[in-house]
């Protein structure tokens, strides 16, 4: 199989993953309508947020499965049965009986079907980029950024979908994406099958170079590389859920701005964020993708709060301009953060120790966020919170990731 079409497959899958995954977030109002007890919204809400957060705990899981299968046994395999995995729990949400048709029992099934969904997105969204980055040698960042270009495409592609659901009243329609998705995933499970295993692997393979317990081997070789990860990782998933989904939540219930508005504004930022994220990898391949990193999150530490104040204005440009300001910033760290938390790894810890550093920071952070943010402005009324919460992941991202590349550096000297 060609290096484009194995980009292509591979990238296809994470973006539906991520479509679904995140469709739900952008429902989550009108699902927590349809899944709880409609008595007290609010509580609802915070209900429907923490179905949300236990998708997130289970990713620590979906990390040590599929991240030991990959650098014991290979790359191809959990990367099958991971996004298979996705695809028929993605069906059973689109099936599933609401509130009125059997109570607390449909509460119960979505939870356990966003846990198996975690599982699987724990599993998939790492191994997706040690595939890749393992395949192009010649363009490191380029290829480090497909997954997160394909992630913030099923971003764009679940904030349409959630756009045309809200347009319409209909009891049936917010069932399509789900079914969809999984439909086109499965087809998608097909095609990875010819997919050929890395070259690093079968040289690690081949060297002995490979351990019985990779992630316990990551721990005392790649502690560096842990912690890189981990600090991206609260970055991403402040960042983004902050920035991009609860900033629809902000933009509706503190700004007053219609639903459609709002989503519209989310749509146009995260289609930017799309485009930009391959033409800033190509960038720091041609110059230092180090410091085009180091730029981004210094950008977002300052301008955090701006971008959060513009949800709240109550005027659409101004949401729109929000919007675009989180499309740049997110493109130049989300270019830049996979391949740059990857070189820490070796070969036989890479898939193991990235996934599950990367997952436990956001089954903390990501899963969390939504809730913290809801709790900062909807009790505290502390409308400025989002966006320091932002600034304050941008912060430890900065000085962590800094601090690793100065001591390199230093051992390289």
């Amino acid at each position: 199989m060609s290096l484009k079409k194995s980009i292509v497959i591979v990238s296809f899958g994470t973006m539906l993953e991520w479509a679904e995954f995140t469709f739900f977030a952008y429902m989550a109002d009108y699902l927590s309508s349809l899944f709880f007890s409609a008595d007290d919204v609010t509580f609802a809400r915070l209900k429907i947020y923490g179905v949300f957060a236990a998708s997130y705990i289970m990713r620590p899981v979906g990390a040590i499965i599929f991240g030991h299968i990959g650098d014991k046994y290979g790359r191809k395999t959990p990367m099958i049965a991971s996004l298979l995995l996705m695809a028929l729990a993605t069906c059973g949400i689109g099936i599933l009986p609401t509130y009125d048709s059997v109570g607390s029992v449909s509460s119960f099934l979505l939870i356990i079907l966003r846990m198996i969904q975690g599982i699987a997105v724990g599993g998939e969204f790492n191994g997706a980029t040690v595939l890749l980055t393992e395949y192009d040698k010649r363009h490191p960042f380029l290829a480090g950024s497909w997954t997160t270009f394909a992630a913030s495409a099923g971003m764009a592609l679940g904030s349409l979908a959630a756009t045309i659901v809200s347009f319409f009243n209909n009891s049936f329609l917010w069932r399509v994406p789900f079914l969809l998705s999984s439909a086109i995933a499965l087809a998608a499970v097909y095609l990875r099958r010819d997919m050929k295993e890395t070259d690093d692997f079968c040289r690690a393979k081949e060297n002995n170079e490979l351990f019985d317990v990779p992630i316990s081997a990551a721990w005392h070789h790649n502690k560096d590389g842990l912690a890189c990860t981990a600090a991206f990782s609260i970055f991403v998933s402040v960042f983004v859920y902050t920035g991009n989904v609860y900033y629809r939540a902000m933009a509706v219930s503190v700004g007053g701005l219609p639903a459609e508005q709002a989503a519209t504004a989310i749509t146009i930022g995260i289609v930017l964020d799309t485009i930009l994220i391959p033409v800033f990898a190509c960038l720091a391949d041609r110059s230092n993708g180090y410091k085009l990193c180091f730029t981004g999150l210094f950008l977002a530490l300052v301008l955090s709060p701006l971008i959060m104040s513009m949800a709240i204005s109550g005027n659409f440009a101004y949401t729109v301009l929000g919007q675009l300001i989180y499309g740049v910033l997110d493109a130049i760290v989300s270019a830049t953060a996979f391949t740059i938390l990857l070189k820490q790894f070796k070969t036989g810890t890479k898939y193991s120790g990235s996934s599950l550093a990367w997952s436990v920071s956001t089954a903390i952070f990501g899963g969390s966020t939504l809730m913290i943010n809801e709790f900062l402005v909807g009790h505290l009324d502390l409308l400025v919170g989002p966006g320091l919460y932002m600034s304050l992941s941008a912060f430890v991202c900065l000085i962590t990731v800094g601090y690793i590349r100065r001591k390199q550096v230093l051992l390289i000297k």
